[in-house]
């Protein structure tokens, strides 16, 4: 709120930390931060919310370039000379704690680095953002140390007051913090008072006892700088002549462009936009996007001026207060016109002393933004209005074409949806919780793979999981979570993620680090099951899918006291994929253990849950229920396939139907099956969110609460890993098996990331044959596979050519 916009990483960029060194944090110096003192304001008690901020003169006599370490609790905005040049730390645990290296370019003279850190418990702060309490500290790597680092440098602080917390969004599950009202006339550095910092926490001393010293234990930053990018456009798409800050504001109509020029001229080409003394506007601006980052807003004069800046993912066609989690249907994604805002977001009362930067507390999302202005007594100009684009740089290199033109819509839809789900940890949807969920993440690693192979945010996710393991081994249904939340149908996941990134990725060593986190997770479910080996009522919410009908999305069965064969379906799955693993690392004996366990669990579920006369598998050990999910689950697990008319067609078989998150299992299960058609029929869900006017993949059947849940990107991974059928079948993706299944398409391409490069398959089907051109990095070989027949495959350019017979 302080900063003019990001530098640029000429000035400043985030990079590698020193190699550590091993030992135990916390008992001993690990890092240089770890020789820093942790500051914070000497008038803000341990767990008092606040905005602090420090400040470091420096002298240079000639241009140099200084590293340096930072990291702070809750959060932190770095700037230097003014202008913004990072944000921090990474989303952690303070046993996790982050840090990042600096690398900074001065030129010779006088600099000022600053740093503002606030600080709140929930529900203020982000559920997802654990803390011990407030603090900042900064180290300087070598040379720089004695001028940079906090407890030897010659550090200030100062309180900035003139915030007040605000309210969630109401009538809905919301928990990304509250909303700020920020004055700027009180908020502001040129009147606060400067002191000396308080030491909330001494430099890390060696303790030959073990005595760990309480707080943040220090690990380096393993991501990069989230963006900064500032987004500028949009359109003013309504108008009303007052200032609002009401709930389910109604806009009539759409707005003539000509009566709302200036605000367009303002977004589109950044000309500045003069407010008259006294007047009132109230204007909704459509990005036609989805965005996640900071309003920043660049006013001057106005004094007393209030500018209220609110988001939303979608309007609402009406209020209906019977519905659950969302304040009512919301129709047309595209449409404005007769429809209500409900939002969230951030007020602000201008100082009115010169030109002046503002922005929000925490990153907010969606696509339209209902920017209110009540101007004061003296005329204001607005010269900016744009984002702080935030989110994990992701560089998407995937490439998939096909005689379809539907598809290219859904491919772009599903990466927009990705990107806003990826920052410094996976969130499950940007605007109401960003929290990081096994079984989302899941499915949004192996997009991350899919779409730019990139693995280091998933090591990031499946660490964080792994740190979250509590109650005998299990990791938690999400982490990091100021609330704890249990799931063993989520902690089931974490194995197949471990599973995915061996065989998409190749780094097994780093692999290792994880095994004996899958062992503890395995053991402890073993202590759950029965006399039959059956998982009966293992821990936390067995949540399966947003099923109408199936309450809270629990695994039907399970409420009512019968053992369930989706719960004990992923247990199978997950002792597959464990002896996988355990194969893999080097580990036979623990393989054998884990495969053996599968092995008797397989017999017993083929005896208790599969139903003869239905010719299907049941929901429990009542076979009282049928679902599309026990029949995908039993496909993926390797056991007897049903006939898939009796399962594909869920309102036909009367069985429950899979909603879109589960569709990525239903997907699998119909690819292993040999019905990749049917997956493109699928589709049509997809192409029809496209033809309503979202930007993002939806969570759930509507009317839903969120708009952009990345788990609803999965259709682009089927596109490569089912259709094009292009998957890896050994760790480090060594061995490939290309298995087309195009329907009635008559041509795919598509390129993927590779760990050594990029895999390329171009394939024409004609009169049940397929010709095919397929290139494989070095060092990888496998089989492509055409009804049936095979045709081995290795490194380099190859044509493959099969008939029909």
């Amino acid at each position: 709120m302080l900063f003019t916009p990001f530098a640029g990483e000429a000035i400043c960029r985030r990079v590698a930390t020193p190699q550590v060194p091993r030992g135990t944090p916390n008992m001993e110096p690990l890092h240089p931060l770890d020789h820093a003192a942790w500051l914070w304001h000497p008038e803000l008690a341990a767990r008092e919310p606040g905005f602090v901020l420090f400040r470091l003169d420096v002298k240079c006599t000639r241009a140099e370039t200084v590293r340096l370490q930072v990291s702070a609790d809750l959060c932190y905005a770095l700037g230097l000379d003014g202008a913004l040049i990072g944000r921090g730390p990474d989303t952690g645990e303070p046993t996790h704690w982050s840090m990042a290296t600096y690398e900074i370019k001065l030129q010779a003279g006088a600099h000022r680095l600053e740093a503002l850190v606030w600080w709140a418990d929930h529900p203020q702060a982000p559920e997802g953002r654990m803390t011990w309490r407030g603090g900042f500290a900064c180290a300087g790597l070598d040379a720089a140390a004695e001028r940079f680092t906090t407890g030897t440098a010659p550090w200030r602080v100062a309180r900035l007051t003139g915030v007040t917390w605000g309210p969630k969004l109401n009538r809905s599950y919301h928990v990304i913090g509250g909303s700020s009202e920020v004055d700027l006339g009180k908020f502001d550095a040129r009147k606060a008072k400067w002191v000396k910092p308080a030491v909330v926490r001494e430099r890390v001393q060696f303790h030959p006892c073990g005595i760990v010293a309480r707080g943040w234990q220090l690990h380096p930053a393993a991501l990069p700088e989230q963006r900064h990018d500032l987004w500028r456009g949009g359109r003013v798409r309504a108008h009303l002549p007052k200032w609002t800050t009401a709930q389910g504001v109604k806009f009539v109509a759409e707005v003539a462009a000509e009566k709302v020029a200036g605000w367009d001229a303002l977004l589109q080409r950044g000309t500045a936009l003069r407010l008259a003394a006294r007047s009132e506007a109230t204007v909704l601006i459509d990005t036609d996007d989805y965005l996640c980052g900071y309003p920043m807003l660049e006013f001057s004069g106005g004094a007393g001026t209030r500018v209220h800046v609110e988001w939303a993912e979608s309007l609402f066609d009406r209020e209906e207060k019977k519905l659950d989690n969302t304040p009512g249907p919301k129709g047309d994604r595209g449409a404005v016109a007769g429809k209500f805002f409900f939002g969230f977001g951030d007020t602000w009362t201008l100082g009115g002393t010169g030109r002046r930067w503002m922005t929000s507390p925490w990153w907010r999302s969606g696509r339209y933004l209902k920017v209110s202005v009540k101007v004061g007594a003296k005329a204001a100009v607005l010269h900016t209005l744009a984002v702080e684009r935030t989110g994990f740089p992701l560089a998407p290199s995937a490439k998939f074409t096909s005689d379809d033109a539907t598809l290219a819509p859904v491919i772009a839809l599903s990466e927009r949806g990705l990107r806003s789900c990826m920052h410094d940890i996976f969130v499950d949807c940007p605007y109401y919780e960003q929290m990081m969920y096994v079984a989302d993440t899941r499915i949004q690693m192996l997009l991350a793979y899919v779409f730019a192979g990139d693995d280091r945010l998933p090591r990031r996710g499946m660490e964080l999981f792994d740190l979250s393991r509590g109650r005998r081994g299990y990791p938690t249904m999400r982490h990091p979570s100021a609330e704890r939340q249990e799931s063993a149908t989520f902690a089931m996941f974490w194995p197949l993620m471990l599973h995915d990134f061996a065989l998409w990725r190749d780094d097994l060593a780093w692999l290792r680090t994880r095994v004996p986190g899958l062992r503890a997770l395995m053991e402890a479910l073993a202590t759950e099951t029965d006399a039959d080996g059956l998982l009966a009522k293992p821990p936390g919410w067995l949540f399966a899918d947003w099923v109408p009908g199936w309450e809270a999305g629990w695994a039907p069965g399970q409420l009512e006291g019968r053992r369930s064969a989706l719960v004990n379906l992923q247990y199978l799955i997950a002792l597959q994929r464990a002896a996988d693993l355990e194969t893999w690392v080097g580990e036979p004996a623990m393989a054998q253990r884990w495969a053996a366990r599968a092995q008797d669990l397989a017999g017993v579920i083929t005896k208790k849950f599969w139903d003869e006369p239905r010719g299907l598998w049941a929901n429990d050990d009542a076979h009282g229920t049928f679902s599309q999910h026990a029949q995908a689950l039993a496909v993926i697990a390797g056991l007897r396939v049903p006939e898939v008319a009796r399962w594909a067609d869920a309102a036909a078989n009367g069985l429950a139907a899979a909603t879109i998150y589960f569709q990525h299992y239903l997907f699998e299960a119909l690819g292993r099956a040999g019905r990749g058609d049917l997956v493109l029929e699928r589709l049509e869900m997809w192409r029809g969110l496209v033809k309503q006017g979202f930007k993002t993949p939806i969570e759930s059947p509507e009317p839903s609460r969120s708009d952009c849940h990345a788990w609803g990107a999965h259709p682009v991974f089927h596109l490569h890993a089912t259709i094009a059928g292009v998957r890896p079948t050994s760790p480090g993706f060594r061995t490939v098996r290309i298995a087309p299944q195009p329907g009635a398409r008559r041509e795919i391409a598509t390129e993927l990331p590779h760990p050594r490069g990029v895999l390329k398959l171009n394939a024409t089907f004609a009169n049940g044959g397929v010709e095919a051109v397929v290139e494989l990095p070095a060092e990888t070989s496998g089989v492509f596979v055409w009804r049936g027949r095979e045709v081995k495959l290795k490194a380099g350019v190859q044509r493959v050519k099969l008939g029909a017979t």
